[in-house]
Parts: C-alpha cells; sequence; structure tokens
C-alpha cells in the first residue's frame, strides 16, 4: 500500500515540509493538486444531467479530498492499484 499527500497549491511550505519529514519513505508520494477550480465548479452543473439516466456524465472520480485541502492544506490518499 502506497500513501499520496495531495497539498493544496496554496500550501507549498507545506509542500516542501512534508517532503522533509518524509525524505526516504519509499510507501509515499507527494503531490501538488493539479485539478483546476474553475473545471470542478462546472462539473457541478453537469450533476442535474446524472438524474437523466446518462451514466457518462459528471465526475467518477470520489475522493473526498477538497474539505481537507481547504481546512488543512493538504489531504492523504491510499493509491489504489
Amino acid at each position: 500500500m502506497r500513501l499520496i499527500f495531495v497539498v493544496a497549491r496554496d500550501q507549498l511550505a507545506r509542500l516542501e515540509s512534508l517532503r522533509a519529514s518524509l525524505v526516504g519513505a519509499d510507501d509515499v508520494l507527494i503531490v501538488v493538486d493539479r485539478r483546476d477550480g474553475q473545471r470542478r465548479l462546472a462539473e457541478v452543473g453537469h450533476l442535474t444531467e446524472q438524474s437523466t439516466g446518462d451514466r457518462r456524465v459528471g465526475e467518477r472520480r470520489t475522493t473526498g479530498i477538497d474539505g481537507s485541502l481547504r481546512a488543512m492544506g493538504w489531504a492523504v490518499v491510499e493509491e489504489v492499484s
């Protein structure tokens, strides 16, 4: 099992701190959140289209890390293999 630490874009100091703290940990990956805020906001509108039966519409990935990124500046998830 590998853990992925996702750090908010505006928390670069936290990114460097995590990298320093976890140096040498082979089972850890630290990345900056690459999602585009504008796209995420636009996807909310697609949620209403999901009720029409078109399963291809909307975001398929549900990680639930948005709250952690806003509150703490980082989140951790398990890598799915």
